[in-house]
């Protein structure tokens, strides 16, 4: 009786052992300049603050769109910890709405990414496009394969299942033993 109730001990402990917690992807917690700005002057440098760990991407990590479509220079592009900066040149800021869209890598290497807009007010330059005060930020996309991806159906989660099984296989043996004995 005492090897089987040894045994449903290590059975639990390996089950237990073996449950992964789901992870999340990084989430965009803030930035500067912050979604939705109205700057009076035109921003020297982009901070992009993460909810996790990040590396930086292949290709762009981060890109400005101005109101004519023209893309600004983006330049030395880091990421540090949680934080992606850029820092971005002058020469094709126009007043109006501009587009900032980023990607980023997870510490689980998929790539995150994500846009938002603000809007600049130069002196003595008018907008090309009538400024909105219009908000969208995408949803993170992954591009892991969605076999690959953890299933968020709300069921029961696996090793819950499988401590139950081995409970009852446990159970099970416990009275066959004890009948024949």
């Amino acid at each position: 009786m005492r090897r089987y109730l040894n045994a449903l001990v290590l059975a639990l402990l390996a089950a237990t052992a073996l449950a992964v917690p789901a992870q999340a992807h990084a989430e965009l917690k803030s930035s500067n300049p912050a979604s939705g700005a109205a700057l009076d002057a035109p921003p020297k440098f982009i901070e992009l603050v993460f909810s996790d760990t990040i590396s930086l991407p292949d290709g762009d990590a981060v890109t400005v769109t101005g109101p004519d479509g023209a893309k600004w220079p983006v330049t030395q592009v880091h990421a540090l910890d949680k934080t992606i900066t850029a820092s971005v040149g002058e020469a094709a800021m126009h007043a109006g709405e501009h587009k900032l869209a980023w990607q980023a890598r997870s510490d689980d290497g998929d790539t995150i990414s994500g846009a938002f807009t603000f809007t600049v007010k130069l002196a003595g330059q008018t907008s090309s496009s009538s400024p909105t005060s219009t908000v969208t930020m995408s949803k993170i996309v992954t591009n892991a394969p969605p076999s690959t991806t953890p299933s968020e159906s709300g069921g029961v989660p696996a090793w819950l299942w499988i401590v139950v099984i081995l409970i009852v296989l446990v159970g099970v043996l416990l009275l066959v033993r004890r009948r024949k004995a």
